[in-house]
């Protein structure tokens, strides 16, 4: 079949990226022809479909200039991306379309083409942006809840890039989108990788039946596990404040004699490192990927995922998981799905020092337990969590809808 997926962007800038990268991969390897649809930008992959992606706008920064009225446009309704879209269906003629983040970059017209031209639309959702301004959702006692916020309120509280500017134009997006209902209306099926997900869009207004949960997966069989850990915890992620990484590194400076590496590059990165001075227990190791990362899985003691914000479903826990690494994380969102507590790893509130603490204490100086659930997280994913599955899923939702 021919399959149209559309993100904002086309190269691996985040998560989502990769996820749509990686699937576009694997659907070519069963035969399928993917046709990329994104914003055009210098750092996009080559393709010959590169003619028909809208033209580049500014997001980075906010102003009041023809950039920023610009770029406005483009989150509110783009003439030109629905333009190229149709374009785009006339030339090649797909059988569906699999839409991803096409949040400001796109924006939901091409969701009106590809509905007058009855090509099924099926939409995975990675974040909040459905349901809230707030791509992230701040957990309970972390920060404030912005799902309901009035303009005023959202200039106040400049939530979006500390810009009250940008937070009123997220909010009166969000707003004007949500009026149409131009997602709940022109989307087939909504793929939630979380049951947690899932509740959020149905309290959020969508429609229940056009909802379905496909867990994501991890390729594990050939990644070897080793229980025998070198006695470290290990961080992955963006330095940002909703990953809540100074929790770790306060927990950290507690127990000194217990070493913390921090995988990550982000804009608290100064900031963590001044709080972090002074304490030879934590490393700072910027950016880690193949199979360097692969080796910092496999020796830690336990991954650490102290997020502040309710995530969907971290695939950084699979990750450490499919490596026999056990995984102490905030109990926010749909991490719970994915850690069993005291199983496959441990549950702490995000905002209690003192459980991180004795969460890390206990996990570092109990080998018994820890290899219990070192050996747990291996199991649950090879079970639980299998790629080929996933894939198999999504292929069931193609054909369905078509």
């Amino acid at each position: 079949m021919k399959i149209i997926q559309a993100n904002k962007f086309y190269f691996q800038k985040g998560g989502a990226e990769k996820y749509m990268l990686d699937l576009s991969s694997w659907l070519e390897t069963q035969g399928h022809e993917v046709i990329p649809f994104a914003m055009a930008h210098p750092d996009s992959i080559q393709t010959p479909y590169k003619t028909f992606f809208p033209s580049f706008v500014h997001t980075e920064k906010t102003s009041l200039g023809w950039q920023g009225m610009r770029t406005m446009g483009r989150m509110l309704y783009s003439g030109e991306a629905k333009r190229k879209m149709r374009k785009l269906i006339k030339a090649t003629k797909p059988d569906i379309c699999h839409v991803h983040n096409i949040y400001t970059q796109l924006s939901p017209s091409i969701l009106s083409a590809l509905q007058a031209r009855n090509v099924p639309v099926v939409m995975t959702v990675h974040d909040h942006h459905l349901i809230s301004p707030q791509y992230n959702i701040w957990a309970s006692g972390c920060g404030e809840d912005y799902r309901n916020v009035g303009f005023f309120g959202a200039m106040r509280s400049r939530f979006h890039k500390g810009s009250a500017l940008a937070s009123l134009a997220q909010t009166a997006t969000f707003k004007f989108h949500k009026m149409l209902g131009l997602y709940r209306n022109n989307v087939d099926v909504f793929i939630c990788p979380s049951q947690y997900m899932k509740r959020q869009l149905v309290h959020g207004g969508f429609p229940q039946e056009k909802l379905r949960v496909v867990p994501y997966g991890i390729e594990s069989h050939h990644i070897e596990p080793r229980y025998d850990h070198d006695w470290y915890f290990l961080y992955v992620g963006r330095l940002s404040e909703e990953k809540g990484v100074d929790t770790i590194i306060r927990a950290a400076k507690i127990l000194d004699d217990v070493p913390l590496k921090i995988v990550g590059t982000g804009p608290q990165s100064a900031w963590l490192h001044k709080l972090a001075h002074g304490h030879e227990n934590i490393e700072f190791l910027g950016y880690r990927s193949g199979k360097e990362l692969d080796d910092l899985y496999r020796g830690a003691t336990a991954l650490l995922l102290p997020s502040r914000v309710h995530e969907n479903a971290p695939l950084v826990a699979l990750e450490a998981m499919s490596h026999g690494t056990p995984v102490i994380a905030s109990d926010v969102g749909g991490v719970s799905e994915m850690v069993l507590d005291r199983q496959t790893g441990i549950l702490v509130d995000p905002a209690d020092l003192d459980a991180w603490t004795e969460a890390m204490l206990r996990t570092y100086h109990d080998s018994e337990f820890t290899q219990q659930m070192a050996t747990g997280a291996r199991e649950r994913v090879a079970r639980s969590f299998l790629l080929e599955r996933h894939y198999q899923e999504v292929i069931n939702i193609y054909n369905e809808l078509i």
